[in-house]
Formats: C-alpha cells, sequence, structure tokens
C-alpha cells in the first residue's frame, strides 16, 4: 500500500493534464495581475484628486476618465480570465473525477474473491462514490477560487507592498506563522476525527444497502419501525463525532479572525504613522489598507475550505487504500490464451486454505478428468465441493500443487480466456435489473435476438417470457425479484446456452423447480452437457445417479471416486448420504387442538 500522502496522490492526477494545466496557471496569474493593478489605479488617482484641491489648478478630469477607463478594463479582463480559468478547470477536473472513478470500479471487480466475500459491496461503492467526489471537491478546492488564485494574489499582493514599504509588508506577514502553527496542530486531530467519521459513514451505507436489499424480508417480519429506528441510531451516532470536528473548526476560525484583526489594526496604526511623518501619502495609506484586505482573503478563504478540504482528504485517502489492495489473482506478463480442451483437466497435488494458520479447505486432490466427462460432487456443507469449483474458475490460485487443462497450467493463462470456456449455473442465479434478453445474453454481448430466443427455449424459459407484457424486453427488477426462482434458474441455464462453454458447472441447477419443470429441465440441461466436461454439484443424489464420476468429499479431501453402485458399496459418507436422503420420512405425531367450539367452514356447502 502506497505511503504518500493523499494531497500529493490527488494533485499527481494533474500529470494527464499538464498543457492544460501551464493554461490553467498562465491565466490564474494574469487574473491576479488585473486585480493587484486595481489598488495602484486607485491609489494615483487619490492622489492626484488630493493634489488637486490642495494646491488648485486645472481640474484632472483627463487623469479621471483614464482611471475609470483601466478599472473598467482591468476588472471586465479579471472577470473574463477567471471565468474562463473556472470552465476549463471544470473541465478538466470532473475528466479527472470520471476517470478515478471507472478505474475504483474497475479495481474493485478486479479484486479476489476472498476480499468480496469479506466485505459489504454497499459500503464499497459507497467509498467509491464518495471518494471521486472527494477528488473533485479537493482539486476544484485547491485549484479553483479557493486556495491557488488566492495565495498568487497574496504573493503578488506581498511583492507589491515590498516594493512599496517594506515595513508594511512585514506586519502583514507577521500574524501568519501564528495562525499556521494553530492551523496545523488542530487539522491533525480534525483529520483523525474525520477517519472515524467516514468510517461511520461508511457503515451506515453499508447498513441501508443491507437493509434495501432485504426490504421484503423486513417487510414480512414487520420490522420497518425497528429498521429505521436503527438506521436513526446510526446517524445519530456519526453525527456527534462530526459535530466534535465541527467544534474544533470553530476554533480555528476564530483565531482567522482575530488574527485578520490584529494585522488590519497594526497595519493601520502603522500606515497612519507613515502619513503623518510623510513618508507616505493619503492614497498610499489607502493602498495599504486594500492590499492588506487582499492578502487576508486567503485567511478567509481557508476558513471555509479547510474543513471541506480535510473531510474529503479522508474520503479519498479510503478510496486510495481501495484502490492500493493487491490482487491475488493476476495474470502473468507472459500469460496465454488458452486453447480449447480437448483431451483432459487434471487436478495435481491441489492444496488450499483460505489464509494462513487456517485449516485446509482443499487438500492433496488428485485428479484426472477426460473431456466429455460428467463429474459429481457430493459430500456435506463445507466439504470442499464449491471450494474445488472456485478453484477451477481460478477465483483462488492453489497454495499447493496445480491445476493443468490439456497439460496447460491455469496460471499461465489468461483468466479472460480460462472462463471464457466455461460457464456456471449456481443455485441462486444473480440477474441484473436490465431485460430479459440482456441478463440471457450477458455472457456473450452483442448476441442476436433469434440466439437469446433459441437459448430460451432449451431452457424452457421462452414460454413464460412469452407471456410477458413485453416479452424478452421485459425488465427483470433489482436482483431479479419480479420472477419467481424457478424462471429465474431457467434464465441462468439459457445464459449458459447461449455461452456455449467447453466446460459446465451446475450448482444442482434443478433445485429451484416443481416437479413437471424439473424433468424437462433435466432433459434440456442433458442436451446441454452432451460432448461438453461438467461439473455438478449435488445436494440430491437422484439428479447424478448417472454421472460417469462421482467424487465424494470429506473435509476438504476426496474420500471416494467411483459411479453411484460403485460408491455405495465403498464409500461409507456417500452410503450415509444415500441413506439419510431415501429413507422413510419419520412421521411427526400431531396432537389435535382440544377446543370445546364446532369448527366451521369458511366455504359453504351445497
Amino acid at each position: 500500500m502506497s505511503r504518500q500522502s493523499p494531497v500529493i496522490r490527488i494533485l499527481a492526477l494533474l500529470k494527464t493534464k499538464k498543457k492544460e494545466a501551464a493554461i490553467l496557471l498562465g491565466l490564474v496569474i494574469a487574473a491576479a495581475a488585473f486585480d493587484i493593478s486595481v489598488p495602484f489605479i486607485s491609489q494615483r488617482l487619490i492622489d492626484t484628486l488630493i493634489d488637486f484641491f490642495r494646491t488648485g489648478g486645472q481640474a484632472p478630469v483627463v487623469m479621471l476618465l483614464l482611471a475609470a477607463a483601466g478599472i473598467l478594463f482591468a476588472t471586465v479582463l479579471n472577470r473574463i480570465m477567471k471565468s474562463v480559468y473556472d470552465y476549463r478547470l471544470f473541465l478538466a477536473v470532473t475528466k479527472i473525477e470520471d476517470g478515478v472513478r471507472f478505474k475504483a470500479f474497475g479495481k474493485y471487480l478486479d479484486l479476489h474473491a476472498l476480499f468480496h466475500h469479506g466485505s459489504s459491496s454497499g459500503q464499497i461503492i459507497g467509498r467509491i462514490e464518495r471518494g471521486a467526489t472527494s477528488v473533485f471537491v479537493v482539486l476544484f478546492d485547491i485549484l479553483g477560487q479557493n486556495l491557488i488564485p488566492p495565495l498568487i494574489i497574496f504573493t503578488g499582493v506581498f511583492a507589491s507592498l515590498l516594493f512599496k514599504n517594506p515595513w508594511i509588508a512585514l506586519t502583514v506577514l507577521l500574524p501568519f506563522p501564528v495562525y499556521i502553527l494553530i492551523v496545523r496542530v488542530l487539522s491533525r486531530k480534525i483529520y483523525e476525527v474525520e477517519k472515524i467519521v467516514n468510517e461511520e459513514f461508511e457503515n451506515l451505507s453499508k447498513e441501508s444497502y443491507d437493509v434495501a436489499s432485504n426490504v421484503l424480508t423486513v417487510k414480512k417480519f414487520s420490522q420497518e419501525q425497528t429498521e429505521t429506528k436503527h438506521q436513526i441510531g446510526l446517524m445519530a451516532h456519526a453525527r456527534e463525532i462530526q459535530y466534535k470536528g465541527e467544534r474544533l473548526w470553530a476554533v480555528i476560525e476564530n483565531t482567522q479572525t482575530l488574527v485578520s484583526t490584529v494585522g488590519r489594526i497594526t497595519v493601520i496604526l502603522l500606515g497612519g504613522w507613515f502619513v503623518l511623518e510623510g513618508r507616505s501619502t493619503i492614497g498610499e495609506f489607502v493602498l495599504y489598507i486594500t492590499l492588506q484586505n487582499m492578502a487576508y482573503a486567503p485567511l478567509w478563504q481557508l476558513s471555509i475550505i479547510f474543513p471541506r478540504l480535510r473531510r474529503n482528504i479522508s474520503r479519498a485517502e479510503r478510496l486510495f487504500a481501495l484502490m492500493d489492495e493487491e490482487p491475488k489473482v493476476t495474470d502473468k506478463p507472459d500469460a496465454v490464451e488458452l486453447a480449447p480442451l480437448k483431451n483432459a483437466l487434471e487436478f495435481k497435488d491441489v492444496h488450499f486454505r483460505y489464509a494462513p494458520g487456517k485449516s485446509w479447505a482443499v487438500r492433496g486432490v488428485n485428479l484426472v478428468v477426460p473431456a466429455h466427462t460428467t463429474v459429481a460432487l457430493v459430500g456435506r456443507s463445507g466439504s470442499g465441493k464449491t471450494t474445488f469449483v472456485n478453484l477451477l474458475l481460478r477465483s483462488y490460485d492453489p497454495n499447493r500443487g496445480a491445476i493443468l487443462i490439456d497439460g496447460t497450467d491455469l496460471r499461465d493463462v489468461t483468466q479472460e480466456s480460462l472462463r471464457r470456456q466455461i460457464a456456471v449455473v449456481p443455485q441462486e442465479v444473480d440477474l441484473f435489473s436490465r431485460s430479459i434478453a440482456e441478463n440471457i445474453a450477458y455472457g456473450r454481448p452483442g448476441t442476436r435476438q433469434p440466439e437469446i430466443v433459441r437459448a430460451a427455449k432449451i431452457a424452457l424459459a421462452d414460454g413464460f417470457i412469452s407471456r410477458t407484457d413485453k416479452g424478452y424486453d421485459t425488465l427483470v427488477g433489482e436482483r431479479g425479484l419480479k420472477l419467481s426462482g424457478g424462471e429465474r434458474q431457467r434464465i441462468g441455464i439459457a445464459r449458459a446456452v447461449l455461452r456455449d462453454p467447453r466446460i459446465l458447472i451446475l450448482d444442482e441447477a434443478t433445485s429451484h423447480l416443481d416437479t413437471e419443470s424439473e424433468k424437462l429441465i433435466q432433459r434440456a440441461t442433458a442436451a446441454l452437457m452432451k460432448d461438453r466436461t461438467t461439473f455438478i454439484i449435488a445436494h440430491r443424489l437422484s439428479t447424478i445417479v448417472n454421472a460417469d464420476l462421482i467424487l465424494v468429499f470429506d473435509h476438504g479431501r476426496i474420500e471416494a471416486a467411483g459411479t453411484h453402485r460403485e460408491l455405495l458399496k465403498k464409500s461409507p459418507t456417500y452410503e450415509r448420504l444415500h441413506s439419510l436422503q431415501f429413507e422413510e420420512p419419520e412421521e411427526i405425531p400431531v396432537t389435535p387442538r382440544r377446543t370445546k367450539k364446532k369448527l366451521e367452514l369458511a366455504v359453504p356447502v351445497a
């Protein structure tokens, strides 16, 4: 993880906009020059008018007109420069913001399965959105009219005062070290508070997303008020911490007011003394006060933007922490395209565990699966079946051993070329809030409608799709909630059909269908499995009795392998699973309710 300051990292994003940065710098310097010129024109005009009233003579009409024209010219050009600067800055910063957002989202998608299993998607998406927006705010505050332009003006003002009167210049500068010291001390405390605040608001986003994702469950259990109170409690806790930071900022604002007031009074006293001593004119006295006000403007700007800057820098830092996450599974620089499976898939002494010191999730797996073989995986929950499949998908890499396709180690090929050969029909099919057609074609973007319809027919999904109002253009709702479990399952099967994989993974794909549809789907999947290497994670042994090979998993290892008949004879674990599923269910005695009231039928009897 990078230890570089988040501010430095944000400013480093400007490297991609060097030409634009040079133009912006030129614009802001020119605007500052026109801004500073106005007090000098005013000073010259005031001194000329005072001389006229003292000495008499011809009225300085020309001087008045020239001064007015000069002030108008400088003001108009200043506004034009600032407007162009703001517009070009907005364009540049929004492009940087979008680039950061898409890069962070891409990193989120690229991160390993363990990261996704251990984090909340709502929390991470909230972090990305807030972080990208914070990058925009920080850049726009620093480079916009809130920091860099005022600081450039301050530099110009200080240089002008040094030229006109070094004593006044030093007087203007004197309060700044005190202010900076106080801000530096308090800012560190505020930064720590803001980090906690951001964590609390991320937790709030996670909880809100969790409730929104399970809103139907909330309603089923009548927990609307409970969840609302929980959200209010989380928000109140986050706000309490946030208010602590705001109180610290109030100290900074009051310090800023005190410093600028002391500075103004000092300049007035010293400048007035120079006038009384005849060492400065009235016009120069007005110039000192005007330039001093311009010099202290950045103080006011800092009191406005510092709370926002600190808050957003903290958010950006959390975004950078996400972007610094290293994926556990990556393509080698010399990774090659995986050729289509022809001969066999092999596991060679494969060991895998989810973290150092943990027990092996898969251990000592040695297996050769010839192409076009149907392999079923059985075992108790947590026995290693899902991990075995995830290793094949290269969601993880083995800690020891290797997985080979036609003799090629999966770590030597690109992940995209590997997964292009695999289709998965999970037990719970995940759908996007898009049309049915888009969901079916998700694995093959750009697929034409006739191919989508054909895949749906094979999956026995065309019937219910055609009965919807908009057919294949019907939106399925968030996570497919508008569809029944069986309908979502059939769309998942259609998606696999369309992908036309060499390797098929079925996680008990028919488990959510009614009996009639199940038998039809089993015939459809049998056609899909033909000439493909298929792995079935079995929850019901009745669905895999005809598999070419059945693997019995126990505590991460393959306890036994063989056909259904062979395993009934040689595998105690398989025989026990078989007995549990096929033995006669125990009858549960039902005690009739004793009541003196006679029960009445709700339906009238003819």
